[in-house]
């Protein structure tokens, strides 16, 4: 059967019905640096940058790490759906691959980010914040990081469930799933999404919600970026209520105990509470938390008798705003190359869990010096998940019921060291950690999207019923396979059946 090549009259044709011309010469279909020659007529000098541009470092540089600092043909940064739109539709006209960034918090290589064969699509200027008249539902961009979103809305004494690190953008974390800091309360961000802006493939901009095109909404509680660029989304909102906190660190020595008090705590499932817990090879870094004005919660008492070696915020009563502008700010920052991955397992007792850290203790010990290794256990209760399949209408991210852990490892280093050993090593240790646990029956499949390797699967994790589901959203709102086809290096639904 032969290949259609679309003439220069038809992609004329296609790129007039958006009031655009055609240059002289040659059309040049997928070939990024036409196409950003083009792009550079289309939108204005402040919203495209080229390798010459003054500022083109300056968008590269926003990728968190290292190994997601690619030099793009050209950064586009548009400043509405309707530019979105247009852009979209050009880069699939002239067939040009391309990457969508929100924030730029992904470590995985290649992943919001493309080199000289692409353009990347920075949706940084999609910055809106907008609080509806009866405070329940918040309009947020993609383009806005959770620090603004958290301070917009103070002064109005109510929150959302955004990212625990200020720094994260909106649109990857909500797609993602999103761990909020009372989690376990509240359930994903992801649940918490009334409305999705979507420009779609073919330009076309709609509001998908449970009434309104209900399957592209559906699909997008846990469909990523398969189905096109999502540039709003309504988030429900929650009152700041008065919240207890405190952030302990131990010792690597005691870590062991903390881990045993932390499977009983998980396990007693209180679900006002949250307990989140970051080792590395020298100390355990545990926040508290308990929704309302306490003093020590007894849920937390599993950790009373456990010698802290320092206390960085002691026992505290504040706001919830106050405590996501805090806490939000004590986070890791990138030292370049990040790289990690997750896997997820049933909690029935603490043997496991502390396993986890010796494997993760021996693994950090093998890596070259100036590299480190950090090790994230995610508790997750229950209540997560059945109030994300009761919250507006479910999602299709097939999680289980039960107590478990999304563990999240992953390592930073400088670019001068092998990326190959240390890649590895990470993946090397999830591997054996994964069969360990389906060796002793508590692995579950689920992939949480947020702290997904670059190899992992998380569309297939979903289930059979789903991943089917989202593809047959793919294919209804989007036939040509833009999205598939043209976008780089991301979970798509084509790549993973």
């Amino acid at each position: 059967m032969a290949t259609f090549i679309p003439s220069r009259f038809s992609i004329g044709a296609a790129l007039s019905s958006l009031g655009i011309s055609l240059p002289a010469g040659d059309v040049l279909l997928g070939n990024a640096d036409y196409t950003c020659s083009l792009l550079n007529r289309v939108f204005s000098k402040n919203e495209t940058f080229t390798m010459t541009s003054p500022y083109y470092s300056v968008f590269i540089d926003e990728a968190w790490s290292q190994n997601c600092r690619l030099n793009a043909s050209c950064v586009v940064t548009p400043k509405s759906a309707q530019e979105v739109s247009r852009l979209l539709q050009i880069l699939g006209i002239l067939e040009t691959k391309f990457a969508i960034r929100s924030g730029g918090h992904n470590i995985n290589p290649g992943f919001s980010s493309i080199g000289r064969h692409g353009v990347l699509v920075a949706l940084e200027k999609l910055n809106t914040i907008f609080l509806s008249a009866d405070r329940g539902t918040v309009t947020v961009g993609p383009g806005n990081r959770w620090g603004a979103v958290y301070k917009y809305l103070q002064p109005y004494n109510v929150t959302v469930l955004g990212g625990r690190e200020v720094d994260v953008g909106v649109g990857g974390y909500i797609l993602g799933g999103g761990l909020s800091t009372f989690y376990n309360t509240h359930g994903l961000a992801l649940d918490s999404v009334t409305r999705f802006q979507v420009v779609l493939p073919n330009g076309k901009i709609v509001d998908a919600t449970q009434t309104e095109y209900a399957d592209l909404y559906k699909g997008l509680k846990g469909g990523l970026n398969n189905f096109g660029i999502v540039t709003e989304y309504d988030l429900t909102t929650n009152t700041g209520i008065d919240v207890y906190y405190e952030l302990s660190t131990y010792t690597v020595a005691n870590t062991p105990a903390v881990l045993e008090a932390y499977a009983k705590y998980l396990l007693d499932g209180d679900i006002n509470s949250n307990v989140e817990i970051q080792i590395n090879p020298t100390y355990t870094l545990v926040f508290y938390g308990y929704l309302g004005h306490v003093t020590t919660p007894a849920t937390f008492d599993p950790f009373s008798g456990i010698p802290v070696a320092s206390a960085l915020y002691p026992p505290t009563n504040g706001s919830l705003s106050e405590l996501l502008l805090m806490i939000g700010s004590t986070g890791l920052t990138s030292k370049g190359v990040s790289y990690g991955g997750t896997f997820t397992f049933k909690v029935t007792g603490p043997k496991f869990l502390q396993d986890t850290f010796s494997a993760y203790l021996e693994a950090a010990a093998s890596l070259p010096p100036g590299a480190g290794l950090s090790y994230v256990p995610q508790g997750i209760m229950p209540n997560l998940v059945t109030r994300g399949n009761l919250q507006n209408g479910g999602n299709l991210l097939g999680l289980e019921a039960t107590t478990q852990m999304w563990v999240n490892m992953f390592a930073q280093f400088p670019d001068e060291l092998s990326q190959s050993v240390i890649m590895g090593t990470v993946d090397s240790v999830l591997a054996n950690l994964t069969s360990s646990a389906k060796s002793q029956g508590l692995f579950l499949p689920y992939i949480f999207v947020n702290d997904g390797g670059p190899n992992q699967k998380p569309l297939t994790s979903f289930g059979e019923k789903n991943i089917k589901d989202i593809d047959a959203v793919a294919k209804k709102y989007d036939p040509k396979g833009i999205m598939q086809k043209l976008q780089n290096l991301a979970y798509l639904v084509a790549k993973e059946l």
